[in-house]
């Protein structure tokens, strides 16, 4: 008996595991393609034509865990106040929580390397304002808050009209399409 609790204790993760990783999946790929734009255009706005894979990884692990924050916020009483009012200010405040998000995670990112310059939180805490580059921090800004706007708009049509429809009006074929309407 024993055994068989314990195959149930597995599968219970295993499917949990998995509905976790489906979860997770869309955002993360999107904004791992909005992470590695992000650090393209960084390359290019200091003009270092060449990626490094440093850049590289860093979008990868930001786009992770912007994927897992995203799955966090959806889990929130606060994200969903909103869902039963028009689309519109569903999407904005959404989008407003998340920049929020993402505001967060930059300042982390910008403070997380400052620590082994200054060797204490509190010491970097005090030179972050002054070893920020606010230029390249609110350019980065502006192109995140863009990329969300465009994530949250296409989740909500997606929520709104279903996965499966999108999917058949983009790729089905016209044929499908007058069925339906008849």
């Amino acid at each position: 008996m024993n055994n068989r609790n314990s195959k149930q204790q597995i599968n219970k993760t295993l499917v949990f595991l998995k509905h976790e990783i489906m979860e997770m999946l869309p955002p993360t790929i999107f904004f791992f393609v909005v992470f590695h734009v992000v650090a393209f255009a960084r390359a290019l706005i200091v003009e270092e034509y060449d990626v490094s894979l440093s850049s590289t990884v860093t979008a990868t692990i930001g786009a992770i865990i912007v994927g897992k924050a995203i799955l966090i916020a959806n889990n929130l009483p606060l994200l969903h106040w909103f869902r039963e009012t028009r689309l519109v200010i569903n999407v904005i405040w959404r989008t407003l929580i998340y920049v929020m998000l993402v505001i967060l995670f930059q300042f982390l990112e910008e403070l997380i390397p400052l620590v082994s310059r200054y060797g204490t939180i509190l010491t970097t805490v005090e030179h972050l304002f002054e070893e920020i580059n606010w230029q390249r921090f609110w350019a980065t800004h502006i192109i995140f808050v863009v990329f969300l706007v465009f994530y949250n708009l296409a989740t909500a049509v997606i929520d709104t009209f279903g996965r499966d429809e999108l999917i058949n009006a983009f790729f089905g074929t016209k044929s499908d399409k007058i069925n339906k309407l008849d």
